[in-house]
């Protein structure tokens, strides 16, 4: 199968605690500067009280896995957050 003659991309916003924002961002930043793969991209900011999570992929395939990782992340990081 080709790949597809330009990137796929998506972008995620998660309203947070402002409390909790600039954590999130912090535990989520590691990820971003050494991916496990070279086939996508994800940018971590903050604009208001919202994550935004930015990922560019050169397939639906990353970009699905991508997401998929930074969601799980964001989920568990709020499940510590909320046992303690």
């Amino acid at each position: 199968m080709d790949k597809p003659a330009f990137p796929v991309s998506a972008t995620i916003s998660i309203e947070l605690n402002t409390d909790l924002l600039a954590a999130m961002k912090t535990a989520l930043i590691p990820e971003t500067e050494s991916p496990s793969s070279e086939r996508s991209k994800t940018d971590i900011t903050i604009q208001r009280n919202e994550l935004i999570i930015e990922t560019v992929a050169s397939d639906t395939t990353a970009l699905r896995a991508s997401l998929n990782s930074y969601l799980r992340w964001v989920q568990g990081i709020q499940g510590i957050v909320d046992i303690l």
